[in-house]
């Protein structure tokens, strides 16, 4: 196993096990985390702490298995399943991902996500009042 796929592996646990400061310390200062195709990446540990909080408002991840890698330096691409509980759906969804990893001293550097954005759909934002219909 490689280091980086240990890092990986860490990754994963802290996640399954919301154990965020962990997490969030697995990715290097000068982050990139493009968690759709449609959406800005994040770019600081500052807002992806606000992500992980808005995403646990919607989702819970309930388990991130890597099925196959294959490693270049220090990238890495992964497929594998999640398994992702919408709580306004009440829904378990089976989420096939690919991932490309790029890792930089031992940390996630930059991490794009790719899935079917029809399966896993961002939660509506409220509507604020006064707002038209």
């Amino acid at each position: 196993m490689s280091a980086n796929y240990a890092t990986l592996e860490a990754f994963m646990v802290a996640s399954k096990t919301r154990d965020h400061e962990t997490f969030i310390d697995l990715w290097d200062d000068d982050m990139e985390y493009y968690w759709s195709v449609h959406a800005k990446p994040i770019t600081s540990k500052e807002k992806l702490r606000k992500f992980i909080r808005n995403y646990e408002a919607a989702f819970e991840q309930r388990d991130w298995t890597v099925t196959h890698w294959v490693e270049k330096g220090d990238l890495m691409l992964c497929e594998g399943i999640e398994m992702i509980y919408d709580k306004g759906r009440d829904l378990l969804i089976r989420n096939p991902f690919m991932q490309a990893i790029e890792f930089r001293n031992g940390k996630v550097a930059k991490m794009r996500d790719y899935y079917d954005g029809s399966v896993v759909v961002a939660p509506q934002r409220p509507q604020t009042e006064g707002a038209a219909a």
